[in-house]
């Protein structure tokens, strides 16, 4: 097939290509593949020397079927520029990840007598990213779906999901595709648009349009999955017209080590005490969904080499690290519950203050100074009623950068208390008669400037008062 085009495009620097339907499905997996590759460390490559890429003669296995299609060359532009942004960035790095499964990828198929052209499935539906989930209930570089990966005997439950492992989900992927040959009678454009979609959606689209024809049936199809095709032949292109250096294609030496624990282990722990970042340990083990490392060598753990023999050699320290952790969040838990019963807020945001419980005072008036609810003050201390008295000692949580209304705070986070001078009447007083449910607050701020203690003074009477009694108020 001629690629004359690439010669001239080759160079061309695009800033502002069209983002359609086509393009922006692939975003997500490209966001997802520089989340993974930067927890693990990759290859330096020249990139001023080697973007644009070289082309070369290269001829690799692909599916003649994508040449029929009616794609739109649009889109390969469009991937192209997307690809060779950056001093090709991203297509090293998708290269690089892909050769380093694709010995993985060949043993499965070729153990089940298919073709190597299938090793571009992951490369296109995931990036070869062992840790994506994006297409709903679909995982791994496979993509394989829950009920697929239970058909092939993978495990998942909440600690393991073998759709991640590289091994087992390419050999199930295999074993499906095979089954996909045998139902679809080696028709490769049903077979990858089952396996990318569902036998259920093929079969219902070949019953509505009754041909199989690739054309026809391409036409019926979304965007979206005509996209994927042309993203498809776009990868099957570029392997074969564009020179990857040798060394990404080589195997590398592993960069990580399988450890083999014999309990089981966080990896919240793991990352504290190895001084690991958390991303990387995830993205290393993405078998292990549950975030633990379980005892035997059936699941091991991967760790960074340089960290490995420093595990295996602090073992036991790392162990009583993990149960002093433990000890810590049941202790942490168990402090949370009671604060929630108490209705205690955050204390990295909230302060206790205590307040000592002064002549005149009701809960009413000690919420409303410092913005909070009488509900709380109860349940803080553990009131059954709204009867406080004077000398009673009041714990209350306020926000850290709010300023209150009750008087400073000594040092063991006490409040001295000191009563205000009476103010003496003068005038003629008014006569107030208390009515029923009211308290010395209530009262006084029926009148500008008076205050309850003014009224306890002026009528030698403590707050605890009646309905009938007759009160004086002076004015101010």
């Amino acid at each position: 097939m001629k690629y004359t085009f690439l010669l001239g495009f080759l160079f061309i620097l695009i800033s502002g290509w069209t983002q359609d339907f086509a393009v922006s499905r692939v975003q997500p997996i490209i966001k997802a593949h520089k989340e993974y590759t930067s927890a693990i460390p990759h290859k330096s490559i020249d990139q001023k020397n080697n973007c644009p890429p070289l082309l070369s003669n290269t001829q690799i296995p692909s599916f003649a079927f994508l040449d029929s299609l009616p794609l739109n060359p649009q889109y390969e532009e469009e991937f192209l520029a997307l690809f060779l942004a950056q001093e090709c960035d991203k297509l090293y790095s998708f290269l690089e990840t892909y050769h380093h499964a694709l010995p993985h990828y060949q043993k499965a198929l070729r153990t089940y007598k298919l073709g190597d052209e299938y090793t571009l499935l992951p490369l296109t539906i995931s990036g070869d990213n062992p840790s994506l989930k994006y297409l709903k209930d679909k995982s791994g570089p496979w993509q394989i779906s829950y009920v697929t990966a239970r058909r092939y005997g993978l495990r998942i439950d909440q600690f393991i999901d073998e759709r991640n492992d590289i091994e087992k989900s390419s050999d199930a992927a295999a074993k499906h595709i095979q089954f996909l040959n045998e139902y679809y009678l080696n028709n490769d454009f049903l077979v990858i648009t089952a396996f990318y979609t569902s036998v259920p959606f093929v079969n219902k689209h070949i019953a509505q349009l009754d041909t199989v024809n690739p054309s026809l049936f391409f036409e019926q199809l979304s965007p979206e999955i005509q996209g994927y095709f042309s993203y498809l032949k776009a990868w099957s292109n570029w392997l074969t017209h564009f020179k990857t250096p040798d060394h990404l294609m080589s195997v590398p030496e592993s960069y990580w080590m399988e450890v083999i624990p014999t309990d089981t282990l966080d990896f919240s722990t793991i990352s504290q005490f190895m001084d690991i970042p958390m991303a990387q340990i995830e993205m290393m083990n993405p078998v292990l969904i549950g975030k633990k490392a379980l005892p035997g060598n059936q699941y091991p753990l991967y760790l960074p080499k340089e960290k490995a023999d420093l595990f295996h050699q602090k073992y036991d320290a790392f162990l009583a690290f993990q149960k002093e952790e433990e000890i810590r969040k049941k202790k942490e838990l168990e402090e949370l519950r009671k604060r929630m019963e108490s209705g205690i807020p955050d204390l990295t945001k909230y302060k206790a203050v205590t307040y000592t419980v002064k002549s005149g005072d009701v809960l009413g008036k000690i919420a409303q100074r410092n913005h909070v609810k009488v509900s709380q003050i109860k349940q803080w201390n553990h009131l059954k009623s709204d009867r406080i008295n004077i000398g009673q000692k009041l714990v209350l949580y306020v926000p850290k950068n709010q300023t209150t209304d009750l008087p400073k705070e000594t040092a063991d986070n006490k409040i001295n208390v000191k009563p205000k001078p009476a103010k003496p009447g003068k005038g003629t007083p008014q006569i107030y008669t208390v009515k029923n449910g009211e308290s010395l607050w209530l009262i006084a701020k029926k009148f500008p400037g008076v205050s309850a203690q003014n009224i306890m003074e002026w009528n030698g009477c403590t707050d605890k008062i009646s309905p009938g009694m007759k009160l004086k108020i002076y004015k101010p």
